[in-house]
């Protein structure tokens, strides 16, 4: 079984049904990241289409700036989601820095909840590596799955001596620095993920259908110079931990 552990269903828009046949076919165990509450009940009506999808409610730090909510009333949410994502903070791609206090307010919130909860987390750290890092670490929690990771090695080796799980994306094989990370990563700790059809038409300009994982698992693979099968097993094994 192939395991997409990071991927926005509803950047489909149009072609959802056709990403949905797709997830299907291929039998993608899909975790179907939220950016924000409208998202993640998209998510959660896909699921109905898929035994194999699973919805996870977070606010993206791109979108943590437009909640004008209570924070109370994210609980009911969270509470049940079985994982929560995606969550975090930005300070590259969001260059308006008078959202970055909202975004650590959304985040430190969820995480908390999170937290309370015993409940894994999927975590953007874009800009943002360090002060994450200090917040888990502060709270001696690594029940992290920290997505797409592209910050300073040293601060990678921080989270993997925490324990947190790690996605490799669909930059492998375009990517140098994501070689370098995944040289650090344990196999016991890692995860890969599609982040949607925007994210392999960023990297090479296809877009990037659910089934872009297989290729994400071979390349991994190849780069690993382990068996693919002995590669998807360890991954669905890491997952397993997620979940129970």
């Amino acid at each position: 079984m192939y395991i997409d552990a990071h991927t926005h269903l509803d950047f489909f828009e149009k072609y959802i049904e056709k990403a949905i046949e797709d997830i299907n076919k291929n039998e993608i165990l899909t975790l179907a990241n939220s950016m924000d509450i409208e998202s993640y009940m998209k998510n959660k009506e896909y699921s109905k289409q898929s035994e194999f999808i699973k919805p996870c409610f977070g606010i993206h730090p791109w979108k943590a700036a437009e909640y004008k909510g209570n924070l109370e009333n994210l609980i009911p949410y969270i509470n049940e989601s079985e994982i929560i994502g995606e969550i975090g903070l930005d300070y590259v791609w969001v260059e308006d820095t008078s959202t970055y206090e909202a975004q650590r307010r959304i985040f430190n919130f969820i995480l908390n909840e999170s937290i309370k909860r015993n409940k894994f987390v999927s975590i953007h750290t874009k800009g943002a590596e360090e002060e994450i890092y200090s917040i888990l670490k502060k709270n001696n929690y690594n029940k992290a799955i920290i997505h797409w990771y592209s910050g300073e090695i040293s601060t990678l080796e921080k989270y993997i001596e925490l324990g947190c799980y790690f996605t490799i994306s669909v930059d492998i094989g375009y990517s140098d620095k994501t070689n370098e990370i995944l040289d650090k990563i344990p196999l016991d700790k890692l995860l890969i993920e599609t982040d949607g059809p925007t994210a392999l038409e960023w990297v090479n300009g296809e877009y990037g259908y659910p089934s872009a994982i297989i290729d994400v698992a071979k390349k991994v693979s190849d780069y690993k110079k382990i068996e693919l099968n002995e590669l998807l097993k360890s991954i669905e094994k890491n997952y397993s931990k997620i979940i129970n």
